[in-house]
């Protein structure tokens, strides 16, 4: 693109200076008056010129040191510029969206920019494109140019280490016996009537010793404990973008402790669309990348948690309804009502930015 000339403020002072004298000489009858004034204005001209005879940098290469970053985190930005001549290059910056802080900025006439950039909040968020101020001769010019496109940068929730969430007594024995051969790829063995198209390498004996008649070995599909993770989109339950972004990040890494420790989890909102799932600590990259472009909005259906099934279920945000039929019920409240909570059967604490040590205080070690 030809971009935007302006003249400097000397630039607009030579020429000031060029008509009066040109305009002094012609009144005064001075040939040299007139004369200055014309080498003034040629002066002025001659900036301008040179600004669009020298050919500049036409584009931009950009590589980034990484293009995921958790929230908080930094990487380096290097943008080159080329074709042209940088010699009348003023400065090159890059422009980074508001999610972004540019903590170096390097502006000088070199083809090579050098920038870090940290990710100041949880998003989607956008490096480029580059502004280049040219400078010409005898500095009474300026001409601006962007160049290039932009390279998308996505802030993922930071993922905070959390105590385990172990299955609780009253889980009962089949949860327990569930939760131990969750993930170890072992089935159990039931015995069934032998029937036609039945191996007889799949005879157990013993069992059919037992019954009086064949019966074969019949295998028992792995069972696994399942969680569901509610977390409260509803704008009014989050007293700021940065309070919504501590959620997020509990969210993310509730799901990830329980996804560790074996539970396949679900994830919704507060009244009970599907978020995500995920089934084993490989499915978190892609539930980071969920998390981040997840946002606010304003909702008229009350937040209410339901259990789905599962036998833990974790809720983030405003709810006060415990959930029927869950074994466990664990809420990180985000508007302080954690006490009224508690009263109703959660084991419930205010969420802060410390969210290891709220975390700590809902669970208070009984599970473990």
């Amino acid at each position: 693109m030809r971009g935007r000339f302006a003249l400097t403020g000397r630039g607009v002072a030579t020429l000031g200076v060029g008509a009066a004298l040109a305009i002094a000489g012609s009144v005064l009858g001075r040939v040299e008056l007139m004369f200055v004034g014309a080498v003034l204005w040629v002066v002025v001209a001659f900036g301008i010129v040179a600004l669009l005879v020298v050919p500049t940098p036409v584009a931009v290469e950009r590589r980034l040191s990484e293009r995921r970053v958790a929230a908080g985190d930094s990487i380096q930005v290097t943008t080159t510029l080329r074709g042209g001549s940088t010699v009348f290059v003023e400065a090159a910056e890059e422009s980074v969206s508001s999610g972004l802080e540019a903590e170096t900025a390097v502006d000088a006439a070199s083809r090579t920019v050098d920038l870090t950039v940290r990710a100041g909040r949880r998003g989607v968020h956008a490096v480029g494109p580059m502004r280049v101020r040219m400078l010409s001769p005898f500095l009474v010019a300026r001409h601006e140019r962007v160049l290039g496109g932009h390279d998308e940068v996505v802030a993922v929730p930071p993922v905070v280490g959390l105590a385990p969430l172990r299955a609780p007594a009253r889980f009962g024995g089949e949860s327990r016996r569930r939760a131990a051969a969750a993930g170890q790829g072992e089935d159990d063995l039931i015995p069934r009537p032998y029937g036609p198209g039945d191996s007889t390498r799949r005879v157990h004996w013993r069992a059919s010793a037992h019954h009086g008649r064949l019966m074969v070995r019949e295998e028992e599909p792995e069972s696994r404990l399942v969680a569901l993770v509610l977390l409260d989109l509803e704008h009014s339950s989050w007293r700021s973008r940065a309070a919504f972004d501590t959620g997020v990040s509990a969210c993310a890494s509730v799901v990830g402790m329980l996804a560790a420790d074996g539970f396949v989890v679900s994830v919704a909102d507060a009244v009970g669309r599907d978020i995500a799932a995920v089934g084993t600590p490989a499915g978190m990259p892609d539930f980071l990348l969920t998390c981040a472009r997840i946002e606010r909005h304003r909702d008229t259906a009350s937040a209410e948690a339901r259990a789905r099934g599962a036998d833990v279920v974790v809720a983030i945000g405003r709810f006060v309804e415990r959930p029927e039929g869950a074994a466990t019920c664990v809420l990180l409240a985000s508007d302080g009502a954690h006490e009224t909570a508690a009263e109703r059967g959660w084991h419930a604490a205010a969420l802060t930015t410390d969210v290891a040590g709220s975390w700590g205080d809902a669970i208070g070690g009984r599970f473990r």
